[in-house]
């Protein structure tokens, strides 16, 4: 008898759903249900190798249920939004595999599946986990149920059904009758649950033999039954699947294709399901992709590599793709020609390669494409190349196009994202440039990506070569300042303790204060030595501040000043990575050091910033830092007259909102009051709720609320600037910056309540936030152009989110101050005036 496989296709994707992480493809499309839907197909598909399959709906309609029971289904939650998008996608890829969808209006999937297991005479096997389903076991029909996850699954039919659930398939339907089912608001008998609709089940067979033994039933029970007796036979109708209704099917409906065919393959790829495919045997591998011609050259000996050689230099546009293992070049558009494999893995040698490759990546007039510019630049350079024309780096155009992709990839994974197979790099360097560029003119990056992006990189790049020094000296004096003072920390601790233990195993120092010393934390608060919990109890016991100080001093020694040691060049320099590639907002990060992380809060964390000196002797360090810049953006995107006026007459911005907001003259206001109202300000940027506030302030959460409200209603233009970025993010599912910068935010959408709300801060900041980084960014571009066009020794050094610093020369102080202050405040026009503060010092420290 053939096998056919019917699937509770509603069913299972609500599991795949529940049971894994929320997945997305690079163009931010939720995928995870329909990963593991195809992954429990594809299992169903070799283990039980069925020749036919039907995946049942169910419609999105009232059915004859409700016609006897109106609230049936009544308590379920709508569909989340995320799985709701979903069902297309999967019924797509079930087209693409040749496989039947079942739906029709008025019957459910159950009924569907019921049906179609008394239809035809095959062996069949119902995928589901609703329990429901049980009652249509029978000789010919089992239920394929998983028990775990998406993938443990156990086969129930007549021979073990009752050992696994404790009734028979025709008992099921009485079983819920009397039990109920919550999912679909079947009522059953008021206090009669699972176990004792079992008992009752096992005693007497059925619900009409449950009635007719009423009497030998006592007490609450007996009640209970009698008074829901017409409610248990209409749990019984609703509980009851249709089986004897024809659908409009053959048998042959349901053959479908296996191995699937290329359709499937390039969904797949599409939404990244990485894993399917890699697995060679679920794809008819007789198919062959249509890909366009392309002459390829193989250099396997010097004329050849000369060949190839005279075809670059005719070349306008060429792509490459190079590192120590691997060279791969594709000859621009105007010629189509690619090298077949690795150059490398030919035998050329690499050094003479590079000799013949030098002139053709120095050549201003050839255009390059690359993955990587940065990364590409540094490699040649330690080669004596300079690349010279990048006019497209996939990796930066891919950051435009979705920054909340996954960042941390190689030209390897964003040819598999782009449903690439071939070795031939530079080929597919090429093709995804072209892919990249439409998109890029599609959302209107060109701007972003020409004027800022692109030339920032090079300018990163010079900032990385470059280097910040340091005073070797005063550092490894610190070194041994710290490591005494640890040493010190340590003995002072053991001491206190009566016993030396690891003072970073929170077992042990958690037995030490609690056990040992009985020291009594809040009420509310669990056990626990974080720094919240220690700081609370500094005063209870002597040991408590030497741990706090311990904990201070050991991450400053070991993160920051060894840190440093290890990362001195010969000419005492350190050169941190600046990271273009990695914030969803825009901004830059730094790592190898992180510079932007130094501690500025502490006199310790301050104190490393004496560290860092000019490189030139009698040079300066000069800092220029935007004055609250988020707070000017917000002023001139909500159009705030009060904040407007208030930014351009020079007044304490903070001084206003507290007397706004307080309700008391300018002249009255307070340090304190000044403080909660800076907190206010900049809480409002980040879209702060009022348990926020509350505890950055010290307040109650009441007060916090009626702070915010007092704010919106002083300053009511930034309330609706606010709740517009909410609404426009939600409609669309992204939200743009000054420079139409993107940040898709999917969570906005989330029906999880505390995702959702993370997406909404997430869209009143971006705007705020990511703008800002934008206009710090076409500031140092202009400045980097400026300085090279005035050829100034003086170098940009660092960036830390709002602040630029500069290796000035000596000299050309003056002029490095008038350039920093007219391109940072005039880099574009706005309501609200920008200003930059400028500090200079002999060291970092010193220019703040």
């Amino acid at each position: 008898m053939d096998k056919f496989v019917i699937i509770d296709g509603n069913n299972l994707m609500y599991r795949a759903f529940y049971a894994l992480p929320q997945l997305s493809n690079f163009d931010g499309e939720i995928s995870n249900a329909v990963f593991g839907f195809a992954n429990m197909l594809v299992k169903c598909i070799n283990e039980i190798k069925p020749k036919y399959i039907a995946v049942c709906f169910d419609v999105a309609k009232k059915n004859f249920r409700h016609d006897k029971f109106a609230d049936y289904k009544g308590t379920r939650k709508p569909t989340p939004d995320e799985l709701k998008s979903q069902f297309p996608i999967a019924k797509e890829m079930l087209k693409k595999m040749n496989i039947q969808v079942v739906e029709k209006e008025g019957l459910e999937a159950d009924d569907l599946m019921g049906c179609l297991s008394r239809q035809f005479d095959t062996e069949n096997i119902i995928v589901s986990a609703d329990r429901d389903t049980f009652q249509l076991i029978n000789s010919n029909t089992s239920v394929c149920f998983p028990k775990k996850g998406i993938t443990e699954t156990i086969n129930l039919g007549l021979n073990n059904l009752k050992e696994f659930y404790g009734v028979e398939p025709s008992q099921v339907i009485d079983l819920k009758s009397l039990m109920g089912d919550a999912s679909d608001n079947i009522p059953g008998v008021s206090g009669i649950g699972e176990k004792t609709a079992l008992n009752l089940i096992g005693k007497y067979g059925t619900l009409d033999n449950v009635y007719e033994h009423i009497e030998e039933i006592s007490g609450k029970q007996k009640i209970n039954l009698i008074n829901c007796k017409e409610q248990a036979y209409m749990s019984k109708y609703l509980a009851t699947i249709v089986v004897d209704e024809k659908l409009d099917y053959k048998l042959s409906d349901f053959e479908y294709t296996y191995p699937f065919g290329s359709d499937v393959k390039e969904l797949f790829k599409h939404y990244q399901f990485n894993s399917l495919l890699k697995r060679d045997e679920i794809f008819d591998n007789t198919i062959v992709t249509q890909k366009q011609e392309v002459p390829i050259i193989i250099v396997d000996n010097d004329d050849k590599l000369q060949d190839l050689i005279d075809v670059l230099e005719k070349s306008k546009e060429i792509a490459i793709y190079m590192d120590r293992e691997t060279t791969n070049i594709f000859a621009g558009s105007e010629y189509k020609i690619c090298t077949g494999q690795d150059l490398l893995s030919t035998g050329v040698n690499f050094e003479y390669l590079l000799k013949l490759l030098k002139p053709i990546l120095e050549a201003k007039e050839i255009k390059k494409i690359v993955f990587d510019a940065k990364a590409l630049k540094h490699f040649l350079k330690g080669m004596d190349i300079k690349l010279n024309s990048v006019e497209f780096d996939c990796l930066i155009a891919r950051y435009l196009i979705n920054s909340i992709a996954k960042s941390n990839v190689t030209l390897t994974d964003v040819m598999v994202e782009n449903g690439f197979e071939t070795e031939a790099f530079g080929y597919a360097l090429c093709e995804i440039k072209d892919k990249y560029y439409a998109k890029l003119e599609k959302m209107d990056l060109f701007r972003l990506y020409y004027d800022i992006e692109l030339p920032l990189m090079e300018l990163l790049f010079d900032m990385e070569i470059q280097g910040f020094k340091v005073d070797r000296v005063e550092l490894e004096e610190l070194e041994v300042k710290y490591r005494q003072e640890i040493t010190k920390l340590e003995k002072d601790i053991y001491d206190c303790a009566g016993t030396k233990f690891n003072i970073f195993s929170p077992k042990q120092l958690g037995e030490v204060l609690f056990d040992k010393f009985n020291l009594n934390i809040p009420s509310n608060k669990k056990k626990s030595t974080n720094i919240e919990i220690l700081n609370e109890i500094e005063d209870r016991h002597p040991i408590v501040p030497l741990i706090i100080r311990y904990r201070t001093i050991t991450k400053l020694y070991n993160t920051y000043i060894l840190g440093f040691l290890n990362l001195l060049d010969n000419k005492d320099k350190i050169h941190t990575l600046f990271n273009q590639t990695l914030t969803s907002t825009g901004r830059l990060s730094s790592s190898e050091p992180n510079l932007q992380n130094i501690p500025i809060r502490t006199e310790e964390g301050r104190n490393l910033r004496k560290l860092f000196v000019p490189s030139s002797e009698n040079g300066m360090i000069v800092s220029a830092d935007y004055s609250q810049i988020e707070l000017r953006l917000l002023a001139s995107f909500s159009c705030d007259e009060k904040l407007i006026s208030a930014f351009n007459n020079g007044e304490d911005i903070h001084a206003r909102t507290a007397s706004e907001i307080f309700g008391v003259p300018l002249s009255d206001v307070t340090p304190e009051l000044r403080r909660q109202a800076k907190a206010i300000n900049f809480g409002i940027v980040y879209g702060i709720s009022d348990f926020g506030l509350s505890q950055n302030i010290g307040i109650t959460r009441k007060e916090a609320s009626n702070y915010i409200k007092l704010y919106f209603e002083r300053y009511p233009n930034i309330e609706t600037y606010m709740k517009s970025n909410v609404e426009y993010c939600r409609k669309f599912g992204y939200i743009k910056t000054i420079f139409g910068r993107i940040r898709p935010i999917p969570e906005i959408n989330s029906s999880n309540y505390n995702i959702r709300t993370f997406g909404e801060r997430a869209a009143m900041n971006m705007p705020l936030q990511g703008s800002a980084s934008d206009i710090i960014k076409l500031a140092m571009v202009k400045i980097f152009d400026e300085f090279n066009k005035k050829q100034l020794k003086s170098k940009i050094i660092v960036q830390v989110h709002d602040e630029l610093v500069v290796d000035c020369y000596p000299g050309e102080m003056e002029m490095v101050k008038d350039i920093l202050r007219r391109n940072m405040e005039n880099v574009v026009d706005l309501s609200v005036k920008l200003s930059v503060n400028i500090e200079c010092g002999k060291t970092w420290f010193d220019a703040k």
